[in-house]
């Protein structure tokens, strides 16, 4: 196999040519579809991370109430 130079000219069939850019087009489409599929799986974790904020902070909320609650049923009245 000869080493090709830098700047030197490649000769290519034109059937090879256009078998080549047909590889490419499809190998740039799988890469749209994964941006794609990253992308929504991106979105989903977002949601997800949401959903799960929202759900601690109810049970901190809930957790509050009942400490709350805990604190008027079993502290001795107070006389003022």
């Amino acid at each position: 196999m000869r080493e090709q130079k830098a700047g030197m000219p490649v000769f290519v069939k034109v059937d090879e040519y256009k078998e080549i850019l047909d590889v490419l087009d499809m190998i740039k489409g799988k890469i749209k579809e994964m941006r794609d599929t990253v992308g929504s799986i991106n979105a989903l974790r977002n949601e997800e991370d949401a959903e799960l904020v929202m759900w601690n902070n109810m049970i901190n909320e809930i957790e509050k109430k009942i400490d709350n609650i805990d604190k008027i049923m079993f502290e001795p009245e107070q006389t003022w």
